[in-house]
């Protein structure tokens, strides 16, 4: 079945509402904890709107989670993430990689074990995406205290459990979309 580009616009504005509802349910939950706050749901969401279609929908993927975080970092004030160079440009890179990532891992092993196959290019996906937003962190943002903070609290607090939560609801949240968009495996 071929889609006709309302289908594809609302789809991008349902994942864009679904992504900022579930972005700022995050930050707030964790604001008083952490700061930045760990997208523990976000990432995989992210990653997986990157790799159910093709790399058009993976820049996509990326982008509308990028443009979240630009527009929320302004609402609770995480300075260093006002800079789109941080906070948009890594996640879309991010998603066209991870897309690449999974067509790479699925031609190796010939669609064989495609959930396996989805939580290592997730893992993989993960690994890309914070250094780029560190890598963009480190060229753009300016120094001190604060980013200093930012960074230890990336790698220490936020890298594994975001890890984790990529290579367990990767795989399940590419199938949902998959089923909901009607798309074929």
């Amino acid at each position: 079945m071929k889609r006709d580009v309302a289908h594809e616009v609302a789809f991008i504005g349902v994942m864009t509402a679904l992504m900022a509802v579930v972005l700022t349910l995050e930050t707030y939950v964790f604001i008083y904890f952490i700061k930045p706050s760990p997208a523990f749901l976000t990432i995989p969401l992210f990653i997986a709107l990157s790799m159910y279609g093709d790399w058009k929908r993976a820049f996509v993927g990326g982008t509308i989670f990028g443009c979240c975080s630009f527009v929320l970092s302004f609402i609770v004030g995480y300075e260093v993430f006002f800079n789109p160079l941080i906070s948009i440009l890594p996640r879309t890179l991010a998603g066209v990689a991870g897309y690449w990532i999974l067509r790479g891992l699925s031609a190796l092993t010939k669609g064989k074990g495609i959930d396996i196959v989805r939580a290592v290019a997730a893992a993989l996906t993960v690994v890309v995406h914070t250094v780029l937003v560190l890598g963009s962190m480190e060229l753009f943002a300016t120094g001190g205290a604060f980013f200093d903070t930012v960074w230890q609290t990336i790698i220490g607090a936020n890298f594994l459990p975001e890890l984790l939560c990529a290579i367990f609801l990767v795989p399940i949240l590419i199938r949902v979309i998959k089923r909901y968009t009607g798309a074929r495996k």
